[in-house]
């Protein structure tokens, strides 16, 4: 926290003097114009995981997260949508869809503007899909009116080589030991969820057989299709609790009012086993005091 505060804090310098100076990928200037990119560069943000350089199992997953704020937005961060490419957006692999929008209340103090508090973006990626080796992962993030701009990281992918300098999610399954357990709290299977409702919150449960919440890793939330499957869209990894709880942020506004399937996957870092429970709701664009609770 200390380090992002004095890292912002010279990016404000930065924006108010005539002669910036470096501050890597956080200052204004940092990012790469992309496809449709127009105007002016002032945009800052950074990548905070993984590492550069991180190292993960080909069976695991790769967690980004960091977040963005376009320095002339009004009113919100200036970020409406997020994609993970392996190389380039113009020639390279896409491998997921992120967050964007998310809470980073660090920034927002730092920056001293209330409004980039949602300037934090999440992305999950299957490491299976990175050849062995070295790779370089692009994250995009689109601007309105300004296109897409992109920082880039740099990743190691081995073969059940036991190591990992980053985040190690998903180790290679054991060959015994029972299934995590996961269930979802919100919604609730047949619910409505309003698109009206901007803050919507996933919530549920999620405990290792054997270690309870301590022994799962991740949670990780899909729309409309299994993981990794063609049309899913991914919705980001939850946050954990040490009570088991696990919440995501979801912004209903964001996809079509259709009958939905959210996929929950929960992970356990003790056997190495995934388990999967599907909860069936409607997205609808009723205002939300007229789409709470399940039909009649």
């Amino acid at each position: 926290m200390l380090a992002l505060a004095s890292l912002v804090c010279a990016l404000v310098a930065a924006i108010v003097s005539p002669v910036a100076p470096s501050f890597g990928q956080a200052m204004v200037g940092g990012w790469q114009a992309g496809p449709g990119a127009a105007g002016d560069n002032t945009y800052a943000g950074v990548i905070d995981s993984p590492a550069s350089g991180a190292s993960f199992d080909v069976t695991g997953r790769i967690g980004l997260s960091g977040w963005f704020v376009d320095t002339t937005a009004q009113g919100w961060a200036g970020a409406d949508d997020l994609q993970v490419f392996l190389g380039s957006m113009d020639s390279g692999t896409l491998l997921a869809h992120g967050n964007v929008g998310l809470n980073r209340l660090d920034v927002a103090a730092a920056l001293g503007n209330p409004y980039w508090a949602a300037s934090g973006w999440t992305a999950s990626i299957d490491a299976g899909k990175l050849p062995p080796g070295q790779n370089t992962l692009s994250v995009y993030v689109h601007a309105p009116a300004k296109g897409w701009w992109s920082i880039q990281v740099t990743v190691n992918v081995g073969q059940g080589n036991g190591t990992a300098t980053g985040e190690l999610l998903a180790p290679a399954p054991a060959a015994q030991g029972p299934l995590p357990r996961v269930s979802v709290t919100s919604p609730r299977e047949g619910d409505f969820v309003s698109t009206h409702s901007r803050s919507f919150v996933i919530t549920g449960t999620a405990s290792d057989a054997t270690q309870g919440a301590r022994g799962i890793d991740w949670v990780e939330l899909w729309l409309n299709g299994e993981a990794n499957t063609e049309h899913a869209i991914i919705l980001g990894d939850a946050d954990l609790n040490a009570d088991g709880t696990w919440s995501l942020p979801f912004d209903p506004a964001q996809y079509a009012p259709i009958n939905s399937n959210l996929y929950v996957y929960a992970h356990s870092a003790v056997n190495g086993k995934r388990s999967l429970v599907v909860v069936h709701f409607y997205i609808t664009n009723r205002p939300a005091a007229q789409a709470v609770g399940t039909p009649t």
